[in-house]
């Protein structure tokens, strides 16, 4: 999944039309790259740091939308680097975009066409909301990680969601829900540690004042002070170890 709106922090009228993750990036790859999205802004602010030394590496993302992070692994002096989502779409906005257009393949992520042990450095950005079955994802990036390689993954927090934060977005003066599945830290750890994924760090990231101007921007001033106090975005960092069940 990619990152959201504005989670919704406006208040519809009405319900959102649901639409599947296909349908959903289908339609909101032409304006993804131009919204305005404090989330996306809060994840850079968090994860940007903490990301490994790239360089003799070989980097994937996993979920890679339009390459964002894709393109900081290879500003990042990654070895090489591969962007993987299953949404054409989303897949053409990121050829657009300089180093990336060979470097992208159209594939689901419990089926990634890359050789056993061949990553070092792993990005889910705002992806695993989109994926039911989180143990079989985690058995599939073990299937490609090398010993030892780093896994960071991101997601819309779960107090968040609780507190009716979606992954939408706007089409046609409509607002758009993707389907999302919710899944909490301890769900989250229990299916990557059953396949040999320790948790290095978990950390839960709150809109600050570097996202304030974002929601002044996008009209929505008002909201800031409320949505600030709730965990926006969770954050996980694993190392494969080997170990799974």
């Amino acid at each position: 999944m990619k990152a959201v709106e504005s989670q919704e922090l406006r208040v519809e009228s009405h319900a959102p039309a649901r639409v599947s993750t296909g349908e959903g990036y289908r339609l909101w790859a032409a304006t993804y790259d131009e919204d305005l999205n404090p989330l996306l802004a809060l994840e850079k602010r968090a994860l940007g740091p903490v990301l490994p030394d790239l360089r003799r590496k070989d980097g994937l993302d996993i979920g890679c939308g339009t390459g964002r992070w894709l393109g900081a692994l290879v500003e990042g002096g990654a070895r090489s680097a591969v962007g993987i989502d299953a949404s054409l779409e989303m897949l053409r906005r990121a050829a657009a975009k300089p180093l990336l257009g060979n470097r992208l393949v159209q594939a689901h992520a419990l089926a990634l066409p890359l050789q056993a042990g061949s990553a070092d450095v792993m990005v889910c950005s705002f992806a695993v909301g989109h994926i039911r079955d989180t143990r079989a994802f985690a058995g599939e990036l073990a299937r490609v990680a090398r010993p030892g390689a780093d896994l960071f993954v991101t997601d819309l927090h779960p107090a968040a969601q609780a507190q009716g934060w979606r992954c939408a977005f706007r089409c046609d003066d409509r607002t758009l829900e993707i389907e999302t599945f919710v899944h909490n830290l301890r769900d989250l750890r229990r299916s990557f540690e059953s396949e040999g994924f320790n948790l290095v760090k978990s950390g839960d990231f709150r809109f600050g004042e570097s996202e304030r101007p974002i929601f002044r921007a996008a009209g929505k001033d008002a909201m800031f002070e409320a949505a600030r106090v709730i965990p926006a975005v969770l954050v996980l960092h694993f190392r494969l170890t080997g170990q799974g069940s």
